[in-house]
């Protein structure tokens, strides 16, 4: 075990791992991407997030096989330390140069923060240069940068108040070497530089800069340089340069903070990049009502204010009656004068003139009308710079958006109290808090709670302050109880804007600015759950393409990469209170919603199975949420045939991503919906059936037998509806051990399906056979069950075949054969993205492994198996997974964890009652047991696989085989007392012993 407190990671420049002295480098592949990423995060990532970040053109259960494999492969790397796994979780929290980095930033500890920046973020660490993991690095290694700009611009503002001009323009170096048009850098260099008395480089670097202008963009220089050139030319110097002259505004420049400024280090970095640069003049923050625009903008103009010798100027726009107004607003805020009736625009240009100006433009959104002013006062004043506030685009020429969305808050894993403190949306809460409870802190307890506020105002600040403001008087968790239930709860502080009083209000501003028809579109879209498409927006909502376009410039929906919309949950909130408004008008929409949403889980469910299914698979994962919805709508009454056509779709769905806990709480809520009804005890049969399946699938096998037979008894006898449920009893009978009342049921379903022609029950009956017929030893008739199965030439039944195929020849002894059947089926499976089948296909590859003597393969594929079904509600998986990988581990001689696999896996079959199962377990310990020359030990439980009539032939045969090496080694009375305590009736008495005698460490105790 490393010692994970001697590690550190540096991802600054080349990224590599410091351990014990010794330096591991990283190279350009996925496991080095992997740990890099988690290393950046320092906090839990959720599994599904690192799926779709590697593989995002993946259906979600390729891509997650895929990252199992990874995460077999980063295991595979001796030297990592410390790299957690929890469950659907994973996290590798060690020190990082970028979390010093960061920590430095946000101290505005300028020297500190350059001394931990060792290069551009994860260098050499691009990989192909695509997908999601490539985005994310340019991303966060463009904001990084940002930030290290600044912190070389902050510092050399302080170096050169200190009188290090010198050693300020040596640091200003660089930024010009990275960005060679960086107009600001060139401006703090050449200062600093004349300072320091070299004049003449000062004038060479400006000259250089306006020659690269010239010749690389072909662009003249701006005002500003030529004024900067006139300066060195004539000696003065530019701390020579003649100010221009300052206007004298009537009361503050900037309004004053009432309060301290929390987060946002990476928007105000990027606000001073974009503006700093010539060719981003108007910058405009987007977002909702709350999320914090006029707060950021006055953050970053305070900053800003040192580079616009011309002054900083804030204009209030929210009073403002129409946007012809504008000019009259920024000469006030200017304190210009307007004269006569001259034209107030041109007043403006004049007396801003050439002057570098920065103007904060707040709350422009219901001013659009007067946009055209804002390119016109541009194009007239040079040296203006523009940074609007508005909750939708002004959509005029030379506009740069920069979108903003919540605070940052834990979205994955369960952090604790302290990691959870580092994210903006928490730090803020609990500055707030402290204002009126100072003895407010996190806690455990209360942590979970306050994750839940973050969450439910989605980071949103003004959401966050106005939460904060009740700890005075409620626990964390009855306020996010109240938020949950009530918009109204947020009320804020009277000295508030009436606009940001409460949420209410902020969405009361934005309903009010928009039209009729947009208010009714909004309105019918709050249905929706988890987000939605353009084609259901229509075909719900009777929203068209202009109208969605108009509501997510106007902040109040959201277009996501892959072209879904969403919202801001409390906007949807508000929204579906405006939609009860409305009763006639909600129980419409909400039936036109179900219907949808319903039709297109048929829709989809259809081509599950077919080529498309990867991509159906995707698009039922991503209207999930809407598909619940439309469920309980159907279960409701009014849509009982939608929902009874769904039925067999959504079986699909939650079987192929192993969610059987889901399923099963769906199907009863269908079979409740059609009880009472007489006419429809079929469908109620049908559901009682499908519910008997998913109990079944989690290893509640009474419950599954129960509620088959229940089924069963409300359809007419051989009818159509009857297949599933006698499949469903016979793999209950089959998995418990009565295999004779499996293959009753077996070949009742078979029958049933050649009489109704429906060939895909018909296959799979024909694979149920083939296993137990294999399993009973008789191979020859599980063969001939393979051969009519692969005879159907379709490529999923070809799966299945070639699976059932290679198990028979596993039992068979033909290992080669079995291996090259099972890498077949698992290649074709992956090309289809069948995902359901493959935990099964690994099994039997792993079994084959090891019967080859590929032990280490073995207990890989074992290992990758269970991390898979911990995830997961597949109680038979999980067994088999344990059972693979105590036995590899006991082959390659590491008792330890062979019986610590063994003994869970014989805990969790004797939970379920899957016999067969545990008889494989008690197999595969006598076989460890011998190998530990146990030979008493292990002698009765190969007797009992032996004897028992529910054991696989394949374990019967290693039973005999085993059994014969240790006759000669043990005495006639240990042979007696063998075969007595072997006895098939005491099956359960005897996997209690055996699991007495295995401590959790893995030892036998003496």
């Amino acid at each position: 075990m490393h010692d994970t407190t001697a590690a550190f990671v540096q991802v600054l420049g080349r990224p590599r791992v410091t351990l014990g002295g010794v330096v591991h480098p990283f190279v350009p592949d996925k496991r080095h991407q992997l740990l890099a990423y988690l290393a950046c995060q320092g906090s839990w990532v959720e599994r599904e997030r690192l799926a779709g970040l590697f593989w995002p053109d993946h259906s979600p259960g390729s891509a997650r096989a895929n990252l199992r494999q990874l995460l077999t492969l980063v295991r595979g790397l001796a030297w990592v330390p410390g790299l957690e796994v929890d469950g659907p979780r994973l996290r590798w929290a060690l020190g990082t140069d970028l979390g010093a980095f960061q920590r430095a930033v946000a101290e505005q500890d300028w020297a500190a923060a350059l001394a931990c920046y060792g290069g551009s973020l994860l260098d050499g660490l691009d990989g192909d240069g695509t997908g999601e993991f490539a985005a994310w690095l340019e991303l966060t290694r463009r904001r990084v940068h940002d930030a290290w700009r600044a912190a070389r611009l902050r510092q050399a503002e302080a170096l050169s108040r200190q009188g290090a001009h010198l050693e300020a323009a040596e640091l200003l170096s660089p930024l010009l070497e990275g960005d060679e048009l960086d107009e600001e850098a060139l401006h703090a260099r050449v200062g600093a530089l004349w300072r320091a008395g070299g004049h003449g480089q000062a004038r060479q670097t400006h000259a250089a800069f306006v020659t690269r202008l010239r010749e690389e963009l072909g662009l003249g220089p701006t005002a500003e340089l030529d004024a900067l050139g006139e300066a060195l030319r004539s000696g003065r110097g530019p701390e020579a340069t003649p100010p221009a002259p300052a206007p004298a505004p009537a009361g503050p420049v900037l309004p004053a903070a009432t309060t301290s400024f929390v987060g946002r280090d990476l928007e105000l970095a990027e606000i001073t990049r974009r503006l700093a640069d010539p060719a981003s003049r108007l910058l405009t923050l987007v977002g909702p009502g709350g999320v914090g625009k006029t707060r950021l903008a006055l953050e970053a103009a305070r900053g800003l204010a040192g580079g616009f010798p011309g002054g900083v100027f804030f204009v209030p726009l929210e009073a403002l009656g129409e946007g012809a107004l504008l000019a009259q607003s920024v000469a006030a805020a200017l304190g210009l004068a307007l004269q006569g009736h001259a034209d107030p625009l041109a007043q403006v240009a004049r007396f801003i003139g050439d002057r570098r100006l920065l103007l904060v433009l707040d709350n422009f959104e219901h001013l659009l009308d007067g946009a055209p002013l804002v390119p016109e006062l541009l194009r007239r004043c040079p040296g203006l710079r523009l940074l609007v506030t508005s909750r939708e685009r002004l959509g005029v020429e030379g506009e740069w958006l920069l979108p903003l969305e919540g605070l940052d808050y834990p979205r994955d894993g369960k952090p604790g109290p302290v990691e959870g403190a580092a994210f903006d949306a928490v730090a803020l809460f609990l500055e707030r808090a402290r204002r009126v409870k100072p003895d407010f802190h996190l806690t455990a307890e209360n942590f979970p709670h306050l994750l839940r506020v973050c969450r439910l105002v989605e980071g949103s600040p003004l959401g966050l302050e106005l939460a904060a403001v009740w700890v005075r008087l409620l626990p964390i968790a009855e306020i996010a109880h109240e938020l949950g239930e009530n918009l109204d709860f947020l009320s804020g502080e009277r000295n508030r804007s009436k606009r940001h009083q409460n949420l209410r209000a902020a969405f009361e501003h934005s309903w009010r600015l928009l039209t009729p028809g947009e208010q009714e579109v909004l309105r019918r879209l709050a249905v929706f759950q988890g987000g939605f498409r353009l084609e259901a927006a229509r075909q719900v909502a009777g929203a068209s393409l202009a109208v969605l376009a108009a509501l997510t410039d106007k902040s109040l929906l959201r277009r996501t990469p892959d072209g879904r919309y969403d919202r801001h949950a409390l906007i949807s909130q508000y929204t579906r209170e405006r939609l009860a408004e409305h009763p006639g008008e909600e129980a419409g929409v909400l039936a036109l919603h179900g219907r949808y949403s319903l039709a297109f889980l048929v829709e989809q469910g259809g081509l599950v199975r077919g080529p498309r299914g990867e991509a159906a698979l995707a698009a039922l994962d991503e209207e999930l949420e809407n598909i619940r919805l439309a469920w309980t709508w159907a279960a409701g009454g009014e849509g009982l045939a939608e929902l009874r056509r769904a039925a067999g779709p959504i079986a699909l769905y939650f079987d192929s991503h192993e969610r059987y806990r889901e399923a099963l709480a769906l199907y009863a809520q269908a079979a409740a919906a059609f009880e009472g009804r007489p006419e429809d005890q079929l469908a109620r049969g049908e559901m009682l059936g499908r519910q008997g399946w998913f109990a079944m699938r989690l290893g509640r096998h009474e419950e599954a037998r129960r509620l088959g037979e229940r089924g069963l008894a409300l359809m007419p006898p051989g009818s159509r509806s009857a297949m599933p449920v006698t499949r469903t009893l016979g793999a209950v009978a089959f998995l418990t051990g009565d295999y004779p009342e499996a293959a009753r049921r077996y070949r009742e379903t078979l029958a049933l399906a050649e009489r109704h022609g429906d060939p895909d029950i018909r296959a799979r009956v024909l694979n149920n056979l083939a296993s137990l017929e294999t399993s009973l030893g008789h191979l020859n008739e599980a063969e001939e069950a393979v051969g009519a199965l692969l005879a159907l030439g379709q490529p999923y039944y070809t799966v299945l075949g070639l699976g059932s195929r290679g198990y028979l020849a596993l039992t068979a002894g033909r290992l080669a054969e079995a291996r090259a059947a099972l890498e077949r089926s698992l290649t074709l499976a992956g090309k289809h993205d069948w995902q359901d089948h493959i935990p099964d296909l690994t099994r039997i590859l792993a079994t084959v492994a090891h019967e080859q003597g590929a032990h280490e393969e073995a207990r890989e594929r074992g290992e990758g198996l269970l991390a898979l079904t911990r995830a997961n509600d597949d109680p038979l998986m999980l067994i088999s997974a344990l059972h693979i990988v105590g036995r590899a581990s006991a082959a390659l001689g590491d008792h330890r964890a062979a019986f610590r696999h063994l003994g869970e896996g014989l805990r969790v079959a004797l939970s379920v009652g899957e016999t067969p199962q545990l008889l494989e377990g008690l197999m595969y310990l006598a076989e460890a047991r011998v190998g530990q020359g146990q030979n008493r030990e292990a002698a009765p439980l190969l007797l009992l696989v032996l004897c028992h009539p529910s054991a696989y032939h394949r374990l019967k045969v290693l039973a005999a085989r085993l059994l014969e090496t240790l006759r000669p080694q043990l005495t006639p009375g240990e042979l007696e007392r063998a075969e007595t305590q072997g006895d098939p009736a005491r099956l359960g008495a005897l996997a209690w012993e055996a699991l007495a005698g295995l401590d959790l460490a893995g030892h036998r105790p003496p």
